[in-house]
C-alpha cells in the first residue's frame, strides 16, 4: 500500500516542481535557472511533500480538492529541503562530491553557483506561498511564519550550526538530540503541521500529529547515523564524512546495537500515537516502519 502511494504522490510532487521550475527556465540568468533545476530534480524520495498529501488524505478522506491547498506549500518545502542539501554539500560544510549518486551542485557547476542556487531556492519558496491563489491570506501568514521558524535560527539552520560546531569534539547527548531535532526534525514537523494549518485543522489531533512528527524526525536521523556506518555508496548515493569530520552520532555515543534499539523505541512511540489517536491508520503505520527499514 505505502509503496504504491509513495510512487503515485511522487509523480504528482515532481510534476508540480517541474511546473514551478518552468517559471525560471530559459529566463535570464539562464545558468542559475538550469542549476536550480539540477538541484531540485536530482532524484530524491520527496518524503516531506508526500507527507503533506498524506495529511490531506488523513483528515479529508481522499477529498482531492483539498490538494489544491497544499500543492504549492509542498513544492515550497521541497525547495527549502533541496537548498539545505546544496549548502550541506559545499566545501565549507560537509564537502561532498556526490548527492543521490550524482555530482553535487558545486561540483557540477562551481562553489559560488552552489551558494547562489541555495539562496534562490530558499527565497523563492516563500514567494511561492505568498503568491498562492489557493490559500487564505491569514493562512499564508501563519504558514510563512511557521516555515521561517522551522527552517531558520530556531530550526534547521540552528541545528546545522550546532552540528558544524560539534565537529572534531565529543558532545553530550543533549546536544546531539538538539542537532537531530532541529537539523532534520523541524522540516519533517513542517511537512506535518503546514498542511493542517492550510486545512484549518485545530484540535488535539493536530498536537498529536506534531508529536508524531518529532518522534519520526529523531528516528530518521538515528537511521541516517546507522546508514553512514552500514550503508555504501551504491545504496545511499554519497560518501559519508561523519567519521572523517569526527562528528558525534548515536553510534559513536551508544554503539551500533544500542542505536538500533533506540531507533526502534522511537518508532514504537510513533506507532502508538497512530494506533491510539488515528485508528491505526495503515498508511502512517507503514510509513513509520519505512523510516526504520529504509536503505538510503
Amino acid at each position: 500500500m505505502l509503496r504504491e502511494y509513495l510512487e503515485e504522490k511522487k509523480k504528482i510532487v515532481e510534476s508540480s516542481l517541474i511546473e514551478l521550475l518552468g517559471n525560471y527556465r530559459g529566463k535570464y540568468p539562464e545558468k542559475l535557472a538550469e542549476a536550480m533545476e539540477y538541484a531540485v530534480m536530482n532524484g530524491g524520495k520527496r518524503i516531506r511533500p508526500i507527507l503533506m498529501y498524506m495529511i490531506c488524505d488523513l483528515f479529508e478522506k481522499n477529498n482531492c480538492k483539498s490538494y489544491d491547498k497544499i500543492k504549492e506549500i509542498a513544492a515550497a518545502l521541497e525547495f527549502i529541503h533541496c537548498y539545505s542539501l546544496v549548502h550541506d554539500d559545499l566545501p565549507a560544510m560537509d564537502n561532498d562530491d556526490y548527492r543521490r549518486g550524482k555530482l553535487t551542485v558545486h561540483k557540477k557547476y562551481n562553489e559560488a553557483i552552489g551558494v547562489l542556487v541555495g539562496d534562490a531556492l530558499l527565497t523563492e519558496a516563500f514567494g511561492i506561498i505568498a503568491n498562492s491563489k489557493k490559500l487564505e491570506d491569514k493562512n499564508k501568514v501563519e504558514i510563512i511564519s511557521k516555515l521561517s521558524e522551522y527552517a531558520g535560527f530556531f530550526g534547521m539552520v540552528g541545528g546545522q550550526f550546532v552540528d558544524m560546531e560539534s565537529e572534531n569534539k565529543q558532545v553530550e547527548i543533549d546536544t546531539l538530540k538538539y542537532i537531530h531535532a532541529h537539523k532534520t526534525g523541524k522540516l519533517l514537523t513542517a511537512a506535518i503541521e503546514l498542511p493542517m494549518i492550510a486545512l484549518d485543522i485545530e484540535s488535539e489531533k493536530h498536537e498529536k500529529m506534531v508529536e508524531y512528527s518529532k518522534l519520526l524526525g529523531i528516528a530518521f536521523q538515528i537511521k541516517d547515523d546507522i546508514l553512514d556506518i552500514e550503508g555504501n555508496f551504491e545504496e545511499i548515493g554519497k560518501k559519508s564524512n561523519d567519521v572523517e569530520n569526527e562528528k558525534t552520532t548515536y553510534p559513536s555515543i551508544f554503539g551500533l546495537d544500542e542505536s538500533k534499539r533506540l531507533l526502534q523505541e522511537y518508532l514504537k512511540k510513533a506507532r502508538k500515537i497512530i494506533i491510539d489517536d488515528f485508528n491505526g491508520n495503515q498508511l502512517f503505520l507503514e510509513l513509520t516502519d519505512y523510516f526504520g527499514n529504509r536503505k538510503k
